[in-house]
């Protein structure tokens, strides 16, 4: 079971979610490739959902490979890149993501 702030949700829950999360990060890629209008809304959310993770599963509070992912995104946001860049940016947070998933939902199991 996991702590969040209203409780305790199962592992599994988290190992789900995680990869939705994975999903919708891979999301990014099409966008800028595509140069879609909506990619900096969509980051601008991402970061948002991101941000309330953070405030909500207490083990995710303290873990700096987070802070990491959310640091990317905000550069994604503030900054102009090529598709290289994002391609670079998208698969090191989605990496990350899944060192998290691991490290503390899939092993808890």
């Amino acid at each position: 079971m996991i702590e969040v702030k209203y409780g305790l949700l199962p592992n599994e829950s988290f190992c789900r979610y995680f990869d939705f999360l994975i999903n919708k990060t891979y999301k990014i890629l099409p966008l800028k490739e595509e140069c879609s209008e909506t990619l900096i809304d969509y980051l601008e959310s991402f970061q948002r959902e991101l941000i309330g993770n953070k405030e909500l599963v207490s083990i995710l509070k303290d873990e700096p490979q987070f802070v990491s992912v959310l640091n990317t995104m905000q550069y994604l946001i503030d900054n102009e890149y090529s598709v290289k860049i994002c391609k670079k940016e998208v698969f090191k947070s989605i990496r990350i993501l899944k060192d998290i998933n691991k490290k503390y939902f899939i092993e808890r199991k």
